[in-house]
């Protein structure tokens, strides 16, 4: 019997992770079987030489890119919403199960291919997914609801913290966001969900931080039952693995390298999946600073032009890049967070979302860097402030390597590796 490693290729982060966990089991001795419907960073799993197998129907670039598009909000998709009629996904799910079946599978491995949810239930395969990061609930519950710009300086001003956090459990559990897997879900006579937490979170939720750096203790996250069972279809469990990143694009060219060998500062832009307008509104940031800027451009390939002090590249290897720099600007997701942490590199981030919110925020907190609304981006003049605060400040990175040193104690993906393979 195999464990089944399945990313939604439409994200980095989830295809990152889903790497580093297989070649971790392909270390303990296993033989997972890496498979996904398709998306933007499937070259990803061609470039690392991987065996992977697609499970049809197979998913365009130009489909992917509403997956991201829906985590932003934008597209008009809202949530799962992602799924506009039950159709790509009941394909999904029969492909899912033939697959399963054909393979021998017995545990898989998920991010953010929620298809999965349902199918692992009609053959009763134990789930287990990495793309909930930190905002599992007794996170949310230390930390409240993380709130957006420009939305958080008028609602936190007018409603408690209780009933913000009540409102967003209950909008959790709003059946828009689930419908389409429900109408599927009882095609194929199984359980229905009883909101979107439940299901994301499937049988099992690696946390992919650590105690220390998210601030809730080992025992408290893993022995953690929900307050109302009847809002879980199953008994979800949780467990902290510790930071899993990306490690990929090769090693670190030779340009990169040359660019950087400066006495001036150096930044490092990554605003991964991100909108063709905020990364322009970066470059614009950085191109007339007295400093020495690397910015890539991810989905949106050639569309800016480097110069003397911004050198422009599509993908890089983030690991490699972020121990050169001083400080870098990101979204603040947990891969590139984690990434900056590894890295001891502070930073300025403008989170798109309530998860990369969160991440910021806790850097904000251990004053290794800030957290910004995204609406700054695009005022130049005064984010730059912040940079240069952060490159005249030594303490931002002083504390920064202090929260890499909380990181270091735990391998991320070794720990993904035996908690899947004992998964029952």
């Amino acid at each position: 019997m195999s464990i089944c490693c399945f990313p939604n290729c439409a994200y980095l982060s989830e295809t990152s992770r889903m790497v580093a966990v297989y070649r971790e089991l392909m270390k303990q001795g296993e033989t997972p079987v890496m498979a996904t419907h398709g998306g933007t960073y499937e070259f990803i799993l061609k470039d690392e030489g991987i065996p992977y197998r697609i499970v049809q129907p197979h998913v365009s670039d130009e489909r992917s890119l509403d997956y991201a598009a829906a985590s932003r909000g934008e597209r008009g998709y809202i949530g799962m919403g992602i799924y506009e009629s039950g159709n790509e996904l009941r394909e999904h799910v029969r492909h899912e199960v033939e697959f399963f079946k054909a393979n021998g599978i017995s545990r898989v491995l998920i991010g953010w291919t929620q298809s999965c949810a349902i199918s692992t239930r009609v053959l009763g395969i134990p789930l287990a997914v990495t793309h909930l990061a930190s905002m599992v609930p007794p996170a949310m519950g230390k930390m409240g609801i993380p709130i957006l710009e420009p939305h958080d300086r008028y609602i936190k001003r007018l409603v408690p913290e209780s009933c913000i956090s009540a409102l967003y459990h209950w909008g959790m559990r709003f059946n828009m966001f689930i419908k389409p897997f429900n109408e599927i879900a009882e095609e194929f006579n199984v359980r229905p969900f009883t909101g979107a937490l439940d299901l994301m979170m499937g049988d099992l939720t690696l946390v992919t931080d650590t105690p220390e750096i998210l601030g809730v203790a080992k025992d408290k996250m893993e022995d953690w039952k929900p307050c109302n069972p009847r809002l879980y279809s199953r008994s979800p469990r949780l467990r902290y693995v510790g930071a899993l990143f990306a490690r990929l694009f090769g090693g670190l060219p030779e340009d990169v390298r040359q660019f950087l060998d400066t006495p001036k500062p150096k930044l490092y832009i990554a605003l991964t999946s991100s909108r063709l307008d905020y990364i322009e509104a970066a470059y614009s940031l950085v191109k007339d600073m007295d400093a020495k800027s690397v910015l890539v451009t991810t989905v949106h390939g050639n569309r800016l032009n480097s110069t003397d002090t911004v050198l422009v590249k599509a993908h890089l290897p983030s690991h490699l890049v972020m121990p050169l720099v001083d400080c870098a600007v990101i979204h603040g997701g947990q891969g590139s967070t984690q990434t900056a942490i590894a890295s001891g590199t502070p930073v300025v981030g403008f989170p798109f979302h309530g998860e990369q919110s969160m991440n910021l925020k806790l850097i904000e907190n251990a004053l290794a860097g800030y957290c910004l609304p995204l609406r700054y981006l695009k005022k130049t003049e005064l984010v730059r402030k912040y940079v240069e605060r952060i490159l005249s400040d030594d303490s931002f990175k002083r504390n920064m390597r202090r929260l890499k040193h909380l990181q270091d104690r735990y391998n991320g993906a070794e720990n993904a590796a035996k908690i899947i393979k004992d998964l029952c």
